[in-house]
């Protein structure tokens, strides 16, 4: 099988004889695409644009490095997952609460952080969202002000909204090597942002807009999954389509929490 570069490689110069737009078909395994080929034939059965996969091979490219994302730890060592909600969205709703549950499958001990009272009708308003911040942050370091973080040989961050920008903040102003969650990153967000770092953004999200969420995770490559429609709770409204989005977000982080 080809590597990620070998593939891209591969995809660039049959972009420059046919166009970005010429459509392939693709092979996937596992949710992973493997290979592609030029005509609808076993095991080659996924459409899709030479652009368009050139951008999933990408992301897949940066996934495995950040699903990869290890250090220098005792690994036999507990390992600690600390959930830092949203404005409104507590760890009790379903992205935090799927990905909690999948963490503490995977032997981890979870620690959800509270902010208490925070201002309210924040969004687009800079100095609200910024006293929010500061807030919610302060709480944070109290919370968890009395962690030896060195006892633990594996640390999870599972966040969501503003608390991926108090994650992403608390893990660099304290130098916390581990792996993150970001689901429905702010453009704060990447001010901080930390390898191992894995993001996911819903194309009709009014707190982010998409154009610049998905050039920031591109400078500091981090792996963003988008859902088309979905908003700032990755949700569409249509039931049916929000069951299938919380399937394949946690198969996402299924992968990414398993891999040592």
């Amino acid at each position: 099988m080809k590597t990620y570069e070998e593939l891209l490689s591969d995809i660039e110069d049959d972009m420059e004889l046919m166009g970005a737009l010429h459509i392939v078909y693709a092979m996937e395994e596992n949710g992973v695409l493997t290979g592609y080929d030029y005509l609808p034939e076993e095991p080659y059965t996924i459409s899709v644009t030479l652009k368009d996969l050139q951008e999933k091979i990408h992301q897949q490219m940066l996934y495995d490095k950040a699903s990869a994302y290890t250090y220098d730890s005792d690994k036999s060592a507990p390992k600690l997952a600390v959930i830092f909600p949203g404005i409104g969205y507590t760890a009790d709703k379903p992205l935090l609460y799927y990905a909690s549950r999948l963490a503490r499958h995977y032997g981890y001990q979870i620690l959800a952080v509270s902010y208490g009272t925070l201002p309210e009708n924040v969004k687009g308003d800079h100095a609200k969202m910024k006293q929010a911040f500061e807030l919610a942050y302060e709480q944070t370091e109290q919370a968890l002000q009395d962690i030896d973080w060195n006892s633990y040989g594996s640390i999870l961050f599972i966040s969501k909204s503003i608390g991926t920008v108090i994650a992403s903040a608390y893990a660099s102003r304290h130098n916390i090597k581990g792996k993150s969650i970001l689901f429905t990153p702010l453009t704060d967000t990447f001010s901080f942002a930390r390898p191992g770092s894995i993001a996911f953004h819903g194309t009709a999200d009014p707190w982010a807009e998409t154009g610049s969420i998905r050039t920031l995770a591109e400078q500091k490559e981090v792996p963003l999954f988008l859902t088309p429609n979905a908003n700032h709770s990755l949700e569409t409204g249509d039931v049916q389509a929000d069951l299938s989005i919380i399937k394949a977000t946690m198969e996402h982080v299924n992968r990414f929490i398993a891999t040592p």
